[in-house]
């Protein structure tokens, strides 16, 4: 049987992403694709803990257990994602699995060690070849992504990093020569990153949350590398965007859950997420396809999904660029 064209392989993705999730869980349950195990809300803490006991001999074990696992999804949701009603059912849903009253901010801390993440940060720390080799992949191919035909953004443009964490991206962009303002709401991976300051780099580290930074002027380019999801008001950030970065820029979106989901978007219901949720009060928030296209549309954006290749949800890049209408309201 001849092979199937890679553009026709990617056109028969965008389709079937296009499809409201019934229809698509169809499709998958026609294809007999299995999706692993699925819990009620009261057996969560019992499988979390054998993910917390696998953790503790082996990172890929644990993660493998966690990925065959999925929390049994809600029957019922609001019709329109976009409202007031829907928000509010988003964040009970998060409460529910999360076990906290609230979230806030500090929700978002990371129990890190600075002399040990110094030594060895996330994601080589998980003695993990294939989770360091994932993240080295998907960095690799922000970067190529960044200065691609969509983009266009090379050394020595301004950046904005949102969510930086470990540093490990911003390294890579500093050390590539782009001029790099890393905007991160854990005090303690604001030390981490000023101590990783590589030698000569222009880098100016920002204590603050997405939506409260404030940038000095525009920038060229806005990266989120699995940090969008973290926001707790997704449109009004895309909105903000516009007003930080330049007429011409772009922002990217990199590994960012825009996958399949029960609803247009929430909580995420597959076991890591669940797990992060459960364990440290993070938000995992996901987006199904449509619904991202539609929030982008809505806020002023089109963007064009790149892809590394098939099954690889890290190495996976949204560019984005002010619609024509909106570029020309900026201007």
């Amino acid at each position: 049987m001849a092979a199937i064209p890679p553009v026709l392989r990617q056109g028969a993705r965008d389709v079937f992403d296009a499809l409201p999730a019934p229809a698509r869980r169809g499709v998958r349950a026609a294809v007999r694709r299995p999706g692993g195990r699925v819990v009620a809300l009261e057996r969560l803490d019992s499988e979390l803990a054998v993910a917390a006991e696998l953790f503790a001999r082996s990172e890929d074990e644990a993660r493998g257990f966690l990925g065959a696992l999925t929390l049994e999804p809600p029957k019922r949701w609001p019709p329109d994602p976009f409202s007031a009603e829907y928000r509010e059912w988003t964040w009970a849903l998060y409460r529910e699995i999360s076990g906290r009253a609230t979230y806030g901010l500090a929700n978002e801390a990371s129990p890190i060690d600075l002399p040990q993440a110094l030594a060895r940060p996330f994601p080589y720390a998980t003695g993990s070849p294939s989770v360091v080799g994932e993240d080295l992949e998907a960095r690799g191919f922000i970067l190529r992504c960044l200065a691609g035909p969509d983009a266009r953004v090379v050394p020595p443009a301004r950046v904005v990093e949102f969510g930086p964490g470990w540093g490990n991206l911003t390294m890579d962009l500093l050390a590539t020569g782009y001029h790099v303002t890393a905007v991160e709401v854990d005090r303690r991976f604001c030390e981490l990153l000023e101590a990783r300051r590589v030698a000569g780099g222009c880098l100016d580290v920002v204590h603050t949350d997405m939506l409260s930074f404030r940038p000095r002027s525009r920038v060229e380019a806005a990266v989120f590398f699995e940090c969008f999801h973290h926001c707790a008001d997704h449109v009004a950030l895309l909105e903000r965007l516009h007003s930080l970065v330049e007429t011409d820029g772009c922002v990217l979106f990199a590994g960012e859950p825009v996958q399949e989901m029960p609803y247009p978007w929430g909580p995420r219901l597959d076991g890591l997420s669940l797990w992060s949720m459960r364990t440290y009060g993070w938000l995992e928030l996901g987006f199904d396809p449509g619904y991202f296209r539609r929030a982008l549309a809505r806020t002023g954006w089109r963007a064009r999904r790149h892809r590394l290749g098939r099954r690889r949800p890290k190495a996976e890049v949204f560019v984005a660029r002010a619609a024509a209408g909106r570029s020309e309201r900026r201007g």
